[in-house]
């Protein structure tokens, strides 16, 4: 049915544009034809009422006035009878003298002489004075006759019934004619717009399976013409459109081949590039921890004098090193996706003040002033990773600040929000550069790459930690005049009456010296600084290259150990949870144990999280490892301790 709407549509249109004229100038003939007709009767009836009754007032006139009224009326009967006469009578005006036919169709006298002609409903009536006429000369001889006293008329009456008859056969005759003439035209139009609207409807179908993507769809070539023209051009304008889909095509994979070569490779190189940094940064990290180790070791060997100097500047490019290495752990942690923000409602006072306290050192070795802009607002985010933002934008404000004065604050945005902001008054940063300074290793006016103003990658981990807090950092610069760090975060309204009371500190500087400590490391380096370091401490140890090793001595020792510490990436494919695994099954599942790791690829930061244990990243000042393990040791009961929140 929705296929035929389109055709009977079409050809209806088709039909009326044929037919409207036909219409019209059938009808205009027909009024026409039937009006003339009529009006040719009517004039022809006319004519025939004022010769009648002239002719019969000329015939009558002899015998009327010589009162020979007899012949008179057998003269009237044979004309009304033949010339079908309704009726004629002869008056004077006041009366009917002598009536010929029907009476009663005669109208009444007023006395006056009758009109020429008149008409009375469907009835005519025609008059003729009665005279004799006057000879052509006058007689001498002759006495002039006598005129007859009165004017007498002559009147004659014929019906229209003739008229009507002829208007009606005629207007019949001719809208006969034109219904003819219109079933004629319209057999005739309907066969021609089915030539027409045929290939129109063709061309209109095709026209819709090409719009909706089927361009295999052709018109039937089968009309003359201009239709036929149309249906050829449509026909090519379809194959056009079938080539150039097919060779778009053919681009759009090649390009997509392409494109995930393209996409392969940089994955590729990405995957490589985690790879060459997780394996530097693990290699990097493991002889890295050994200097450290060493270096304690040293400081308390030589505290002062020359070699006390020169340790004391080993331990400080070992803290550099040890700070850049850092960042690369933060930003993998990040990118492991095992950084969890766990938010809640906190005063924004409070965190600024820890924040200023942090680097207030920092910023009077540097002739900075630092302050707060004192609030009263609460924010409801994590606290710990709004400090590790904080503390990031401080850092970076600091160290590319040369004088003057760095503000940290926070204002009300709206109803429900609040932002935080850190001012500098600084160098600025360029227009040009300030979408790219959130780029990991982007740093400006450091082409020299000195350590001191780090890797680049403060604020590629605030950009990461902002969008973890579900918010985004902006920036707000002008060369010469300072810059402007914030971020957007939820306000809310802090109950006193639910906090948490402060819990007492653990003391993690508890002495270790009676306790037993399981070590497994297989860097021989690492494992001969722990030996060292844990004699200064007199701290006994169970150290080995593997599980095997390490059970082995413990049961030469005939004791179970108090701690287990273990690196994480081992020999032979093993890993530091499979070694704990190993002793506690030996000596006791609820043994305290912690990982050591200087690896930052993404799996193994994942792998770490999976179980759950506590975990160590390399290099490890002595005094973090210590306190460390004496926490471990008061925390017996094993409970996991997470560290894969950032520290502030």
């Amino acid at each position: 049915m929705s296929s035929f709407r389109p055709s009977l549509t079409l050809r209806m249109r088709i039909l009326a544009v044929a037919l409207m004229p036909l219409l019209l100038a059938v009808s205009l003939f027909v009024v026409y034809f039937t009006h003339r007709s009529a009006n040719e009767m009517e004039q022809s009836l006319l004519r025939q009422g004022q010769d009648s009754a002239k002719h019969l007032a000329d015939a009558i006139a002899f015998d009327l006035f010589a009162g020979n009224l007899p012949p008179v009326k057998r003269f009237l009967d044979y004309e009304r009878g033949f010339s079908r006469l309704q009726s004629a009578a002869v008056t004077d005006g006041k009366q009917w003298l002598l009536i010929s036919g029907a009476d009663a169709s005669l109208p009444a006298l007023s006395g006056a002489p009758p009109a020429p002609r008149w008409r009375n409903g469907p009835v005519l009536f025609f008059s003729h004075p009665v005279r004799l006429p006057l000879p052509d000369y006058p007689d001498p001889y002759l006495d002039a006759p006598e005129s007859p006293r009165g004017d007498l008329f002559l009147v004659v009456s014929l019906s229209r019934a003739p008229v009507e008859l002829a208007r009606s056969q005629t207007s019949l005759a001719a809208s006969g004619t034109g219904l003819i003439a219109i079933l004629f035209a319209l057999l005739l139009a309907w066969r021609l717009s089915g030539g027409v609207s045929r290939p129109l409807l063709d061309i209109t179908r095709t026209v819709a399976h090409l719009t909706h993507g089927n361009l295999t769809q052709r018109t039937p070539e089968h009309s003359q013409g201009e239709i036929g023209l149309l249906e050829q051009g449509i026909n090519r304008m379809a194959q056009a459109l079938e080539e150039n889909q097919r060779n778009l095509t053919l681009k759009v994979r090649e390009a997509t081949s392409e494109l995930l070569g393209q996409k392969l490779a940089a994955e590729a190189a990405v995957l490589a590039k985690s790879r060459f940094l997780a394996a530097a940064s693990h290699d990097l990290r493991q002889p890295l921890h050994a200097l450290t180790l060493l270096v304690a070791a040293l400081r308390e060997e030589v505290p002062h004098g020359p070699a006390g100097r020169l340790a004391e500047h080993i331990e400080a490019s070992a803290a550099a090193m040890e700070n850049l290495l850092n960042a690369l752990l933060d930003l993998s942690k990040l990118d492991a996706g095992v950084v969890v923000s766990r938010p809640r409602c906190f005063t924004v006072n409070k965190l600024l003040r820890q924040v200023a306290g942090q680097f207030l050192p920092v910023a009077e070795a540097r002739n900075i002033r630092l302050s707060i802009a004192a609030s009263s607002l609460s924010a409801y985010s994590d606290p710990a990773l709004v400090e590790r933002i904080l503390a990031n934008l401080v850092s970076n404000a600091l160290r590319y600040s040369e004088r003057g004065r760095v503000l940290i604050g926070a204002r009300r945005v709206g109803r429900d929000w609040l932002r935080f902001e850190v001012w500098d008054t600084g160098n600025g940063i360029p227009p040009e550069y300030q979408a790219r300074i959130f780029e990991e290793y982007f740093q400006l006016d450091n082409p020299e790459r000195h350590r001191d103003k780090g890797l680049g990658l403060g604020l590629a981990i605030v950009s990461r930690l902002a969008r973890l807090l579900g918010s985004r950092v902006l920036v707000r610069s002008e060369p010469g005049r300072g810059t402007c760090f914030s971020f957007q975060l939820a306000r809310c309204q802090v109950d006193l009456h639910e906090m948490p009371a402060a819990s007492p500190q653990p003391a993690f500087l508890l002495p270790l010296e009676q306790a037993l400590v399981a070590f497994i490391d297989d860097d021989e380096v690492i494992l001969s600084a722990m030996v060292e370091l844990f004699d200064h401490w007199n701290v006994a140890l169970a150290a080995g290259e593997d599980a095997e090793q390490v059970r082995a001595e413990l049961l030469r020792l005939g004791r179970a150990p108090d701690l287990i510490l273990c690196d994480y990436r081992l020999r032979d494919g093993r890993t530091g949870v499979e070694a704990i695994q190993l002793l506690r099954y030996a000596f006791g599942s609820f043994i305290p144990a912690a990982l050591l790791t200087g690896d930052t690829a993404s799996d193994t930061i994942q792998a770490i999280q999976a179980s759950g244990l506590p975990v160590l990243h390399k290099p490890l000042k002595p005094a973090k490892l210590r306190a460390f393990l004496s926490h471990l040791l008061v925390a017996h009961d094993n409970r996991p301790i997470s560290t894969n929140r950032f520290e502030p």
